[in-house]
């Protein structure tokens, strides 16, 4: 699954009154789905290789049509059978009305690494019915909304994921003995957990920031943003938010999802061989295996690394954005208008961003296409250290808890190849606890304090 769906061989056909007649009278069908609405006056035909969530009550899909381009279509999974106009039984519940698939075929189900509970099959279509979303021939830019959330989910999801590996990668350091002592009091394993900690505070930010813009958009800055914590980091401008989103969301979905698989293969690490068995006792509570599995298709599922690094090009050259250029008009000066709130107290920090935003713009200025796609994924890492470090430390300067502000200097610092993390014998004892807070929450954990999971 690349994400590229120009290809696809999916064809819609429009029917007439008379061919829906027509159709009806030479197999005695409905013309209702599930729940009794009419079905669409389109019929579509192909074979889906990909199909997500075979089991849901509708799709959306896109085929192309006799004017050309592909085109969005909704449709219903599920159709009654029969004539028998059965809506009111169908909302009622008095009876249980007898339904088929709408000209869909499963092929087969595949047989996948993980995300196993969620079906995923090849779909023959054969005169399904469906409802044209938007305008005939723009599907892509139909459900540009939809590939939107979707990104914005798979980010979210991804960190919410490794957050389930890091809970349980707590809970077991406060019991698991090692040569006498519990891990939690292990400096080694500490220093190594904080690390991924703060690897997950940096991508969590950054995915959550998306879904700010995105708030802000629906919702508008007004009543989304004003009188919150988030009123200097969120732009006013709404053109200014969309483009900003538009250039954030193919590096957060590509960034956070790989960045969260790395950060779950050290979690089961962390827990040893228990990390590596199917650990399903007590509903798989400590079951990090099945999350890691579960993972592995975030990179993939919306399109591939490189389909997000291609995507992010596009943006970048896009003309229609950021009055010609989106990095110069409109992620550098958000991201130098937030370093000015961020203040001096950070300025070591602040410097480096600048540097790196300094280079990134070197790097795009007057660069061809080829050029940016070849250097595509240096692009997206460079993005997301720069936003990823920047909403770090604005966090640090909003936030009372002293432990962000260690967090914004330790990754900031662990990008940078001139910062050196060697700890003199004196400042061994204090760094041993900021990797405790970090990782645990707090340097004087009480025994008896249950862990969160």
């Amino acid at each position: 699954m690349t994400g590229d769906v120009s290809g696809t061989e999916t064809v819609a056909t429009r029917l007439t009154p008379q061919d829906i007649e027509r159709e009806l009278g030479d197999n005695g069908g409905s013309n209702a789905d599930a729940v009794g609405m009419p079905l669409g006056p389109w019929k579509i035909d192909g074979f889906k290789w990909f199909s997500s969530a075979t089991d849901s009550e509708m799709s959306v899909l896109l085929a192309r049509t006799a004017k050309g381009g592909l085109s969005a279509f909704y449709m219903p999974m599920r159709r009654l059978v029969g004539n028998r106009d059965t809506r009111n039984d169908a909302i009622y519940g008095d009876v249980t009305p007898s339904t088929e698939l709408n000209g869909v075929r499963i092929q087969r189900l595949k047989n996948k690494l993980g995300t196993k509970s969620l079906p995923t099959a090849e779909l023959e279509l054969k005169g399904a019915r469906a409802w044209l979303i938007g305008t005939e021939g723009q599907g892509v830019k139909e459900i540009s909304a939809i590939l939107n959330i979707t990104r914005l989910h798979t980010a979210v999801s991804s960190a919410a994921n490794w957050a389930r590996g890091l809970a349980i990668s707590r809970a077991y350091s406060k019991v698991r003995k090692v040569r006498g002592g519990l891990l939690q009091d292990n400096p080694a394993h500490l220093r190594w957990m904080a690390d991924e900690t703060v690897k997950y505070w940096a991508s969590t930010h950054f995915a959550f920031l998306g879904v700010a813009l995105q708030g802000a958009l629906e919702q508008g800055w007004e009543a989304a943003v004003r009188n919150t914590g988030a009123s200097q980091l969120i732009p006013q401008d709404k053109a200014q938010t969309a483009d900003l989103l538009r250039l954030l969301l193919p590096v957060m979905k590509a960034q956070v999802s790989v960045a969260s698989v790395h950060g779950l293969r050290n979690c089961m690490e962390c827990l040893g061989g228990v990390g590596y068995c199917e650990n399903n006792e007590d509903g798989g509570l400590m079951n990090v295996a099945k999350v890691y599995r579960d993972q592995l298709v975030n990179p993939i599922w919306e399109g591939t690394i490189s389909v997000m690094a291609e995507d992010c090009v596009r943006v970048i050259l896009d003309k229609r954005l950021g009055d010609s250029d989106v990095l110069a008009n409109v992620f550098a000066p958000w991201v130098r208008h937030v370093l000015e709130v961020v203040g001096a107290e950070l300025q070591m920090e602040a410097e480096f961003i600048e540097e790196r935003l300094q280079r990134l713009l070197d790097v795009a200025r007057g660069a061809t296409k080829e050029e940016l796609l070849y250097n595509g994924r240096d692009v997206l890492k460079s993005i997301e250290t720069i936003t990823s470090g920047l909403v770090l430390l604005y966090d640090a300067t909003t936030s009372p808890d002293p432990i962000a502000l260690k967090a914004a200097q330790r990754y900031i610092r662990s990008k940078s190849p001139n910062v050196t993390t060697q700890i003199s014998r004196d400042g061994l004892e204090g760094a041993v606890a900021d990797d405790k807070s970090i990782f645990l929450g707090s340097s004087n954990l009480q025994p008896s304090v249950s862990s969160k999971l």
